[in-house]
């Protein structure tokens, strides 16, 4: 878990203290209708007089945040759009004061906020190479080193000499994440930067923050993508409407974050059941709580019966990597489900998808639901995957107005083993079969 702040000094241990940091923006509503408001800020000009109302509102992106990041932590912030992910990363940075409340930090802090910020577009790469890594600290000798291995690892070959505002998003980005990477920070910050690149250069960054990490350096990283959250991150912080919810594992705030955001479809559906969604979460945390599993909805239907078979067709949470298998569930119905839509999901233990499929996307059609069905419902699936446990997560969804309703999903609700003997590794198995041919001759 991340600490609570209980103190207000950086000390040995601490890279990072945000204490009761919030952000609030002033906004100025008109009283004019879109109507007139041309009209009348045209005659206003032409009199040089102002008869507009004014009305003084405020926006509160971030509130009364506090918590502590240990140093070599890799923390991974997410939440909704306008929950207040980049104001708390800008205001660690140092780039946004805050309202209230300060942060303090221990070290170097290297950030990627927003794409191609900090650079100017007339100036060539490698000028802005110079320019900003003499902004994050460097000297000019030291930037001199680092000037090649700056542009090898951006992979922008002989655009380094062109104008910025010729570059892709993508070429920007690269060049961006070069040049905060050589300028060896003690925190890096960055976010979504990540998205935006190719896959190459994806695999690079990540490869460079394993690394980064491993040195006992600090990583805030905000990303859409849960993924690489479970990937990257060893400890997770859920913001929502500018207030902190959650800080733990990535594992459990991921489901948490996933819980906010089918909820958030449902309230569009008014009426959608009428439950009290509050008074039946928490009697799925009760019920789940001693297996680990996490689950809510079920008011409709229930997904029940959660079984694994091996290829001879017998139960069992331990399979051998490339067999055959078999996951099973039954969904008891309570009343109608038009067009109900059947998933499987599978995590490994830090939370990262490694298959998931539904009848949806197989284009599989669904027979709607009656009260009182029970239905039996099988994936087949070929167990090409590395050793290790995983997980199974388990959905009944449905399209109600255009937007995709939760019915019930358990998730993490199976545990199974894959055992490999071809002695592979890596998250996946090929079934690699290799040859060797002598053409000397």
């Amino acid at each position: 878990m991340l600490d609570n702040l209980n103190s207000e000094q950086i000390d040995a241990a601490n890279s990072i203290i945000i204490n009761d940091v919030s952000k609030v923006y002033t906004k100025v509503k008109s009283s004019l209708s879109d109507k007139n408001r041309t009209w009348r800020l045209m005659i206003d000009a032409l009199l040089n007089v102002n008869h507009r109302k004014t009305q003084v509102e405020n926006f509160i992106a971030l509130q009364s945040t506090s918590f502590k990041i240990k140093k070599g932590d890799a923390v991974g912030i997410i939440g909704l759009n306008g929950s207040g992910k980049s104001t708390l990363l800008q205001i660690i940075a140092g780039t946004l004061k805050p309202t209230t409340g300060e942060v303090k930090a221990e070290g170097k802090i290297g950030a990627m906020l927003e794409l191609g910020s900090g650079f100017n577009p007339d100036f060539t790469g490698k000028e802005n190479i110079y320019l900003n890594a003499k902004i994050l600290g460097l000297k000019q000798n030291e930037i001199d080193k680092r000037y090649d291995a700056i542009t090898t690892f951006s992979g922008i070959g002989d655009f380094v000499n062109q104008p910025i505002r010729t570059y892709s998003n993508g070429m920007v980005v690269r060049l961006a994440f070069a040049v905060v990477a050589h300028i060896e920070p003690d925190i890096l910050i960055i976010d979504e930067a990540l998205a935006v690149g190719d896959a190459r250069f994806q695999s690079k960054c990540f490869s460079f923050l394993e690394s980064f990490k491993e040195k006992g350096k600090t990583l805030l990283f905000v990303s859409h993508d849960l993924n690489s959250i479970a990937r990257l991150c060893s400890k997770a912080v859920l913001l929502d409407k500018g207030k902190l919810l959650l800080t733990g594992t990535p594992k459990e705030v991921i489901n948490e974050y996933s819980k906010i955001i089918s909820e958030g479809i449902q309230q569009k559906n008014i009426n959608f059941d009428k439950i009290n969604q509050n008074e039946l979460l928490q009697k799925d945390h009760k019920e789940t709580a001693s297996s680990g599993e996490f689950n809510y909805g079920g008011k409709k239907a229930e997904i029940t019966n959660l079984q694994i078979l091996n290829d001879q067709n017998f139960e069992s949470n331990i399979i051998t990597s490339g067999d055959d298998f078999t996951i099973l569930f039954n969904v008891t119905c309570k009343s109608e489900v038009e067009e109900p839509i059947y998933a499987v999901t599978i995590r490994d233990p830090k939370g990262q998808q490694v298959y998931g499929h539904n009848t949806y996307f197989s284009k599989l059609p669904t027979p709607p639901l009656q009260s009182k069905d029970n239905i039996k419902v099988e994936f087949k699936l070929k167990a090409n995957l590395g050793a290790g446990k995983y997980l199974i997560s388990f959905g009944l969804t449905q399209f109600q107005n255009n937007d995709l309703v939760v019915i019930h999903r358990r998730y993490d609700a199976l545990e199974f083993e894959i055992l490999n003997s071809d002695g592979s590794f890596g998250i996946s198995n090929c079934m690699a079969t290799i040859s060797i041919e002598n053409q000397s001759n």
